[in-house]
């Protein structure tokens, strides 16, 4: 997984600084967990996000959400479980969501919408080369 690695590691900012990679694998299987892709942004536009996430599934930039943001809308429990499945702090696993969910829900939405089965783990890195 070396080129993915080093796509998501330069958006994130992880790894090749010598710093602890980033377990994309382990974040992934963490959002299914959480019901898929589509359910953590229904999350977010019930939490009153909407413009947010729009801008993630649109063509323009994509507007940033914080790590408070998102342990707000997913709460503290699905925040320390994916915590514990990286070994980080809870606020780091909240910073790490808040840079991964618009890069892979703008890679998962070509068409302005999450595709049905783009929640597979080998299709968001397919989506991602793209």
């Amino acid at each position: 997984m070396g080129l993915f690695d080093n796509v998501l590691g330069s958006i994130l900012g992880g790894g090749a600084n010598g710093g602890k990679g980033i377990d994309y694998v382990a974040i992934m299987q963490w959002v299914q967990q959480q019901g898929g892709l589509q359910a953590i942004l229904d999350k977010f536009r019930q939490g009153q996000f909407g413009d947010v996430v729009g801008s993630w599934l649109g063509n323009g930039e994509n507007q940033p959400i914080s790590g408070d943001h998102v342990q707000q809308v997913l709460g503290s429990d699905a925040i320390n479980q994916l915590a514990e499945k990286l070994g980080i702090d809870p606020a780091q696993a909240s910073s790490t969501i808040a840079q991964f969910l618009p890069t892979v829900t703008d890679a998962a939405s070509p068409n302005g919408e999450v595709q049905q089965d783009s929640n597979e783990l080998g299709d968001m890195v397919g989506k991602l080369f793209k």
